[in-house]
C-alpha cells in the first residue's frame, strides 16, 4: 500500500513539474513557413490505427481541417485534466477540427483506456498505437503530447504538457 501512495505522489510531481514547465518552455512552433527567415514546412507522417471501435482512421484521412492528434494514456493525471477541453473544442469545432486521441497502448491497457473514454465521456476517435511505432515517429516521449496540424497536412506546432482550451482556441484561431 505505501508503494502504491508513494507511486501516486510521484506521479502527481512529474505531472505538475510537466504542466509547470510547459506553461513556458515546452512551447515549440514547428513551422515557421510564414516566418521571412524561414520556408521549410514539415509534412506529417501519415499513420493507420485501428480505434477503440475497431475501425481504421488514417490521419490522412481527416487532410481538409485542422487536426489535434494528442498522445495520452489512462493513468496520466495532465491527461485526465486536459481531457475535457478536448472534448468540449471537439463538440463544439467538430465541423472544422478532427482530433484523433492516440493512447500510448504500449504504456496502457485496453480496459483501462475505455473506462477512461466512458468517464470523460469522449466521442473522439480514440486510436490504440499498440506498437508504439506511431508515439516514437513524433517523438512522444512525454505526456500528454500534442501536435497541431493544418488542414494542408502541415504540422504547425507541438506542445508537451496538458493544455487548456483557450489555449487551443487561440492557437487554432477559432
Amino acid at each position: 500500500m505505501k508503494k502504491y501512495i508513494g507511486l501516486v505522489i510521484i506521479t502527481l510531481l512529474i505531472g505538475i513539474l510537466i504542466w509547470e514547465n510547459s506553461m513556458t518552455t515546452n512551447e515549440r512552433p514547428l513551422n515557421k513557413a510564414k516566418n521571412e527567415e524561414s520556408s521549410r514546412v514539415v509534412k506529417a507522417s501519415d499513420f493507420t490505427l485501428q480505434a477503440l471501435d475497431q475501425q481504421q482512421y488514417s490521419l490522412s484521412d481527416s487532410q481538409g481541417k485542422w487536426t489535434i492528434v494528442n498522445f495520452w494514456a489512462s493513468w496520466c493525471e495532465p491527461c485526465k485534466m486536459e481531457a475535457p477541453h478536448l472534448q468540449r473544442l471537439y463538440e463544439e469545432y467538430n465541423d472544422q477540427l478532427e482530433i484523433l486521441a492516440v493512447n500510448m497502448t504500449t504504456k496502457d491497457r485496453q480496459d483501462d483506456v475505455q473506462k477512461f473514454v466512458n468517464e470523460y465521456g469522449l466521442t473522439f476517435p480514440v486510436l490504440l498505437d499498440e506498437q508504439g511505432d506511431v508515439s516514437m515517429t513524433y517523438g512522444a516521449f512525454t505526456i500528454p503530447t500534442t501536435i497541431f496540424i493544418d488542414e494542408k497536412g502541415n504540422i504547425i506546432h507541438e506542445f508537451a504538457g496538458p493544455m487548456e482550451e483557450s489555449f487551443i482556441i487561440d492557437l487554432l484561431s477559432l
